[in-house]
């Protein structure tokens, strides 16, 4: 349905193809990656950076949803001024740029496949814009109890979208065809909700994916009327269509090949046997997407998001084409939007030292690369690259000799051995950081600290295995000392002072900040934990008890799937017996706890009772608590007062720059929900 394709997800209220490509071999592995040692020397003889104001990381791009034509003859795009948004088209021939209209509110940008319309998407509707005049109109208006959105451009017709709606009480799901001028088309109608959908070059639906009632994923291909099984998947794990050939005999998907890393694979839907068209050369990634030119069947490219973002090409045009462009850019992230034909390649660069992203222009018959949108990202002011710090992937030893992974920052032109080290940990626990652009990252190094990211065991992105390795251990087990691990790996590595090493996190990452005060106080100089869960068993409980999201799995099955049973006593009894919440006493660093009073997934309760017992034992401790936050903050102070009580923990505690003077606005905040403080001066 789409040109790029994106990976299933694990639910997170938490905390294949016989083509033509098939035979070419894997793209090489790149060239051997820097040593630790070298990245260490690198970073030492680079300039210093000039300490930034706060409101510098704050800065946000005028340019949104840069969108190639399928022709490759326009980029359309939103500019924002800072107050108002307008859509504008760029002819490529003669750079000559024009407003189609002004835009209200978030819009998504899509190509009809003629290049023809502009088609914008809201959680409202769909509406047109004419290229050639700028006219526009209203074509579909969603019904949000019917649970109506867009899902897609129509990739069978010249000018329609693809749109999809379920009665929950009549239960009938359907997909509709939209064309540009309003008229509907139902083409799909059916009693179980459609979780994916590809459509033929007829524009009828081909092959959808479905959810058993024990959530085991089903695809069924429609063959002479009739839907047969196609493929079947487990639950919760990857169950990505991604195309199929025009007789649909071969399906092409992305899935958790033999149960571990998520790649490419081919489908004969006859006899529903897979083959391996592509999973990851270094062999410690998941398959992030596939992209495909519009109205094509053939992926171009395979694309793997560690350690940093690889494209690899599946044809041999597509292969010259990625080569080109990691030659051009090979310490940034670069997501590749072919024309019809791949004939022109929009690039979006982005990566840790770029807090906006840079857009480029390949052509693949001359292999030039050229700028595009310079004027209007530099009219936002970014912070210089050369003042921003990259992020290094580190792959280190566990303590039971695993191979982990995660990400260093380190501040330019400062001896890495010499600098505070602070370490931010991920929330989840299924999830991970990637190496783009993280702005609290950025300030913690501006201020004069390297920051670890640990991708832990039970981090998404390194395959099945990987995530599921920790089982139950989430007490002062496994997942903690992966963390630990690699503390003291970059310590003793020439990275990070001994004596001036802090931990960080939100959620889950919060809950590890309190387990490391509880269990290691001795490697930290303080915490910061922000919407922690104290008493983890407590909080997966309360959640395996809620409804279900939508079609998602209740958190029950989620848990289960992951390896932990909450009947299991002795498992259970592991993790409390680590708990925060039952070792208040083993806490001697200072500690600052950020909660929400509306948080729905860790209870408030439990954090206030147990700042009030650290309270009650005369230990370091902080609460900033906003009664109408909840466990992911909206307002914008509250990202300020997050920021500002960071660079004060860090220069009372770590010796760092010291943080500007709040503002009236941030002062009275702080005033209001700082409620206890025995942590800052």
């Amino acid at each position: 349905m789409n040109s790029t394709t994106t990976p299933s997800r694990i639910p997170a209220h938490a905390l294949f193809l016989a083509l033509a490509f098939a035979a070419l071999p894997l793209q090489a592995a790149q060239t051997r990656a820097p040593s630790l040692a070298e990245q260490l020397t690198r970073s030492a003889a680079l300039p210093p950076a000039p300490q930034l104001k706060d409101e510098d990381f704050a800065r946000r791009s005028r340019l949104a949803q840069v969108k190639l034509s399928p022709d490759g003859a326009t980029l359309a795009f939103l500019e924002s001024d800072g107050k108002d948004n307008a859509l504008y088209v760029m002819d490529l021939t003669t750079s000559a740029r024009k407003q189609l209209l002004p835009v209200s509110g978030r819009q998504e940008l899509h190509w009809s496949s003629d290049s023809k319309i502009i088609f914008m998407s809201s959680g409202d509707g769909v509406a047109q814009v004419a290229l050639a005049d700028g006219a526009s109109s209203k074509i579909a208006a969603f019904d949000r109890k019917l649970e109506q959105q867009f899902v897609s451009v129509d990739p069978s017709q010249p000018q329609a979208v693809l749109t999809e709606s379920f009665d929950r009480a009549a239960k009938v799901f359907r997909i509709s065809r939209v064309g540009a001028d309003g008229k509907s088309q139902v083409i799909y109608e059916g009693e179980r909700k459609v979780h994916e959908f590809l459509v033929d070059p007829a524009g009828q639906v081909s092959f959808i994916r479905t959810l058993e009632a024990d959530f085991s994923q089903l695809v069924l291909r429609r063959a002479d009327g009739k839907w047969t099984e196609a493929a079947r998947c487990k639950k919760l794990r990857a169950c990505q269509l991604v195309s199929a050939t025009p007789d649909q005999r071969q399906l092409s998907m992305i899935v958790n090949y033999q149960d571990d890393r998520k790649a490419l694979v081919s489908v004969d839907t006859r006899s529903g046997a897979q083959r391996l068209v592509h999973s990851d050369p270094l062999r410690i990634a998941d398959l992030g997407r596939t992209v495909l030119a519009p109205a094509s069947p053939t992926p171009l490219l395979a694309v793997y998001d560690a350690p940093q973002r690889r494209n690899i090409g599946l044809t041999p045009a597509a292969t010259r084409a990625a080569a080109d462009i990691a030659k051009r850019f090979p310490d940034s992230n670069v997501i590749m939007s072919p024309s019809a034909g791949a004939a022109r390649w929009l690039l979006t660069e982005r990566g840790a030292r770029l807090q906006q992203d840079r857009h480029w222009l390949y052509e693949a018959a001359t292999r030039r690369i050229t700028p595009v949108l310079a004027a209007e990202r530099a009219r936002a002011e970014p912070l210089a690259e050369q003042h921003l710090a990259a992020k290094i992937p580190v792959q280190y030893r566990g303590s039971d000799g695993a191979r982990l992974h995660g990400y260093l920052s380190l501040p330019p032109g400062k001896d890495p051995a010499t600098v505070p080290l602070l370490t931010m940990v991920h929330g989840g626990p299924w999830g991970r950081f990637d190496n783009d652009y993280t702005t609290l990252v950025q300030l913690a190094v501006n201020r004069g600290a390297a920051v670890f990211q640990p991708n832990f065991r039970a981090s998404t992105g390194h395959g099945d295995k990987y995530m599921l390795a920790p089982g139950a251990d989430f007490g002062n087990g496994r997942v903690q000392a992966d963390i630990i691990d690699g503390v003291r790996y970059l310590l003793a590595n020439g990275v990070g002072d001994k004596n001036r090493v802090a931990i960080m996190g939100d959620s889950f990452g919060g809950y590890s900040t309190l387990l490391a005060l509880s269990h290691t106080p001795d490697l930290f100089k303080f915490g910061m934990a922000t919407v922690p869960p104290t008493d983890f068993v407590r909080t997966m409980t309360a959640a395996a008890k809620g409804p279900a999201y939508g079609d998602e799995a209740p958190f029950a099955v989620t848990l289960a799937e992951m390896g932990i049973d909450l009947g299991d006593g002795a498992a259970m009894k592991k993790i409390n017996d680590a708990a925060p919440a039952f070792n208040a006493d083993k806490i001697t660093r200072p500690l600052l706890i950020l909660a929400g009073g509306k948080d729905h997934i860790v209870d408030v309760a439990g954090v206030t009772d147990y700042v009030a017992r650290l309270q009650g034992k005369d230990k370091p401790v902080g609460l900033l608590l906003d009664p109408d936050e909840g466990h992911n903050p909206r307002k914008p102070i509250v990202r300020q007062a997050y920021s500002h009580l960071l660079q004060r923990m860090m220069h009372q505690h770590l010796g760092t720059a010291a943080p500007a003077e709040p503002s009236p606005e941030l002062a009275k905040y702080l005033e209001q929900t700082l409620k206890v403080n025995t942590v800052l001066k």
